[in-house]
């Protein structure tokens, strides 16, 4: 069981706040098993009624991710007494009497991570496997404005469809839609290069930006508010990422 957490500083004009990734690689069936232990009552109870073995590792790494997350964010040490339930449309809920927490979780295979935020400030993570197979599917939920787009990024032509995957998939969440909105809607507007990461800016929501970047094997993306500015170091993220897998 592999897991790390970076804060991120949130800064903006009229104050700044302070926002927490963990991202945890479960490579072993007993890494997922120890995970048990941290489900609070109500999960373990919602755990037990999963049928399919993929569904219940999904759950596990993307709770622990989740409340590794909130645990940095809030202090609070028993991961066991941190709550996560679902919303009508299964967005994830934060139960907590310590401060107004929300939380966005993303899993890919083993690994998972998660962004805890306070409410004030939206943001969204979304990480995908680069997938060659996928390659179809993903072409279609992509502009023909787009597809010229990745092909001038410095990446293969399947990592520019996951990265434009990623970074609307992350928007959805901010929105609290999901898959259950047409893909088109998240549409992006304009792309900036830079060098470590691609930043990506959205047709139809100008207020935010997905901050998109490579890490092995995966791509992923952070939405967060057009004029928050973040603080942190991305290639030490990357790294943290690579030392995960």
């Amino acid at each position: 069981m592999n897991k790390s957490r970076v804060k991120l500083d949130l800064i903006r004009a009229e104050g700044s706040y302070k926002a927490y990734l963990c991202c945890c690689y479960l490579s072993e069936k007993n890494d997922y098993e120890k995970v048990l232990s941290y489900l609070h009552e109500q999960e373990y109870h919602y755990y037990n009624t999963l049928k399919f073995e993929k569904r219940m590792r999904s759950y596990l790494i993307g709770r622990f991710a989740a409340k590794q997350a909130i645990s940095a964010l809030n202090g609070e040490k028993n991961l066991s007494d941190i709550i996560i339930g679902s919303g009508i449309f299964n967005q994830p809920i934060v139960v907590s009497n310590k401060q107004n927490i929300k939380v966005s979780i993303t899993h890919s295979g083993n690994l998972g991570a998660a962004l805890a935020f306070p409410e004030a400030h939206p943001m969204g993570i979304d990480l995908e496997i680069i997938n060659s197979q996928q390659r179809e599917a993903l072409e279609g939920q992509v502009t023909e404005w787009e597809k010229q787009q990745i092909i001038s990024l410095p990446f293969a032509y399947d990592a520019g469809l996951t990265l434009l995957w990623t970074a609307k998939e992350a928007l959805s969440k901010v929105m609290k839609t999901g898959l259950m909105t047409p893909f088109h809607v998240f549409s992006i507007a304009n792309m900036e290069r830079s060098k470590h990461f691609i930043m990506c800016y959205f047709e139809h929501f100008p207020q935010y930006k997905a901050l998109c970047f490579p890490a092995g094997k995966y791509m992923c993306a952070i939405v967060y508010p057009l004029k928050t500015e973040l603080g942190f170091n991305l290639y030490e993220l990357v790294q943290y990422f690579s030392i995960i897998l």
